[in-house]
């Protein structure tokens, strides 16, 4: 069994991992990952990963679809879309993905939140 080096995250390190979490909150739309990230803000995949998991507690691909639930559960409380309109503008690819990923996070179905106006 293997360990894995985690590396050493600077000042400028965690600085620049504001600058990918300030992206993706802007960005959460488009196909995101760290290998993204990493051209975006030149940082390594390695020090992004390592960077997202001391700010957010999260992997990239976490922390973009927790951004991607929040703004679907934005759209949900205050508009009247289709969940299929809502999955799109929330970044994802089809709402039956959507649905999946919402459940997990909340627990609950898109239309059942929508129903209870839960926030």
């Amino acid at each position: 069994m293997s360990i894995e080096k985690i590396p050493r995250l600077t000042r400028a390190d965690l600085s620049s991992i504001d600058r990918a979490i300030a992206y993706i909150d802007i960005h959460y739309m488009d196909k995101i990952s760290a290998e993204h990230l990493a051209g975006e803000i030149m940082l390594s995949k390695d020090k992004i990963q390592a960077g997202f998991q001391k700010k957010t507690g999260n992997t990239v691909h976490g922390y973009v679809l927790l951004v991607r639930i929040e703004k679907a559960k934005e759209l949900l409380i205050h508009t009247n879309r289709p969940i299929k309109a809502v999955a799109d503008a929330a970044g994802f690819n089809n709402d039956s993905h959507f649905c999946k990923v919402f459940k997990k996070f909340m627990a609950i179905s898109p239309v059942k939140f929508r129903l209870q106006g839960v926030t």
